[in-house]
C-alpha cells in the first residue's frame, strides 16, 4: 500500500480508538452491534470525559478530539475497523495535514487503487477495512486508568472461562441431575431420556475438562498475585485448594474430554474414567462445586471493585441502570 495512505489510515484508526476510549470513560456503553448503537439514548450526556464534544449519528459518532475531529461508524457487529475515503480525508483536513497528497483527486486515486489491489476490502454497506489487519471490535477498548489491574469485563479471561465454558458445564450438570432424579423416582428412563442422559453426562464432563484446562493455562495463582488488585489476594487459598484437587485426576478427565469432542477410536479412556471403583464422578462433582464457588467469589470482588473505583458503568448493576439495549446472544463477545 502507498505509504502516505497507510500512515493516514493508521492515524485515523488510532484516533477512533482514542475517541471510543473517551466515550467509554464517560459512562457510555460501547455497542455490540450497530443497531444497538442506533437505539442507545444519549440525550442525558451533553459532553464526553474532559468536556470533549461529540455528536451521535446513525451508526456512528463524531468526536472533537484535541488534535482534530474524527468521525466513524460502527460495523454491523460492533467492528471499529471501518473506514471510507470521505471520513479519512476529512480527518486529515481536521488535523491540517496533507500526508503527502497534493490534491483530493490524488488521494482518491490512491484509495481506489488500493481497493482494486484488494489492499482495502469491503466491511459492510459503505465501509471498508484493511485487508492486512484483523478486525477489531468495541470489546478491545480499554478505558482503565494507569495502574488499574482489573480488566474490563469483556477482556477478563477469568470471566471468559466462566461464561463460555463453566456455564456450559453447569447447564449440562443440571440436566444430568434432573434425569438422575427421574430415574430414582421411576426406576426407569425412556429411550430418549437414556440418550439424553449420556449426552448430558459427557457434555458436563467435557466442558468441565475444558474449564480445568483453561484454569491451569491461566496460571490462576500467578494471575491473582500479579495481574489483579490486592483485594483478590483473599482468593489465593481457594485457588491453591482447587489446583490440588484438579491435579488429582486431570489427565484422566482430559482423555475423557478428547473422546467427547473428537471422533474416538477407542472407548478405553471413557470406560476407565467412569469405572465405579475409581470414584472419579464424585471427584468431578467436587471440582465443579469448588470452581462454582471460586467463580462466584471472583465475580463478587469484581462487582465491588467496579462500584468502589469509579467504574460503575462496567458492572452488571451499572448496566441495568442505564437500560442498555439488548443484543442477540450470538453477537455477544467476551475475549
Amino acid at each position: 500500500m502507498d505509504e502516505r495512505l497507510s500512515n493516514l489510515i493508521s492515524d485515523y484508526l488510532e484516533a477512533v480508538r482514542t475517541a471510543l476510549t473517551s466515550i467509554k470513560k464517560s459512562g457510555i456503553p460501547l455497542p455490540r452491534t450497530s443497531i444497538e448503537w442506533m437505539d442507545t439514548d444519549l440525550s442525558h450526556i451533553s459532553n464526553l470525559d474532559s468536556g470533549i464534544n461529540y455528536f451521535k449519528h446513525g451508526c456512528g459518532c463524531s468526536v472533537d478530539l484535541p488534535n482534530g475531529t474524527v468521525d466513524f461508524d460502527f460495523g454491523r457487529y460492533g467492528e471499529i475497523s471501518g473506514l471510507d475515503a470521505w471520513r479519512i480525508i476529512r480527518f486529515a483536513k481536521e488535523r491540517q495535514e496533507t500526508y503527502g497528497f497534493s490534491t483530493d483527486e490524488e488521494f482518491h486515486e490512491c484509495f481506489q487503487d488500493s481497493i482494486k489491489k484488494k489492499l482495502i476490502i469491503p466491511l459492510d454497506s459503505a465501509l471498508y477495512r484493511l485487508a492486512s489487519q484483523p478486525l477489531e471490535y468495541t470489546s478491545i477498548i480499554d478505558s482503565r486508568e494507569e495502574g488499574d489491574l482489573l480488566p474490563h469485563r469483556e477482556q477478563d479471561k477469568v470471566l471468559t472461562l466462566q461464561i463460555h465454558y463453566f456455564y456450559a458445564a453447569n447447564l449440562m450438570l443440571k440436566h444430568y441431575d434432573a434425569l438422575i432424579k427421574k430415574w430414582n423416582k421411576n426406576k426407569k428412563l425412556s429411550r430418549t431420556d437414556e440418550i439424553n442422559f449420556r449426552i448430558y453426562m459427557s457434555s458436563w464432563l467435557g466442558f468441565l475438562a475444558v474449564t480445568c484446562e483453561g484454569y491451569k493455562k491461566l496460571n490462576m495463582h500467578r494471575l491473582l498475585n500479579k495481574e489483579r488488585p490486592d483485594e483478590y489476594q483473599e482468593l489465593i487459598s481457594k485457588c491453591n485448594t482447587l489446583n490440588s484437587v484438579i491435579n488429582k485426576n486431570y489427565d484422566d478427565l482430559r482423555k475423557f474430554r478428547n473422546n467427547v469432542f473428537h471422533l474416538r477410536t477407542t472407548i478405553n479412556d471413557t470406560i476407565a474414567f467412569l469405572s465405579p471403583s475409581s470414584d472419579r464422578l464424585s471427584w468431578a462433582r467436587q471440582i465443579h462445586k469448588d470452581l462454582e464457588s471460586f467463580f462466584s467469589d471472583y465475580r463478587v470482588l469484581w462487582e465491588c471493585y467496579y462500584m468502589l473505583n469509579g467504574r460503575e458503568n462496567e458492572s452488571e448493576f451499572g448496566q441495568k441502570k442505564q437500560a442498555r439495549p439488548s443484543a442477540l446472544p450470538l453477537n455477544t463477545r467476551v475475549s
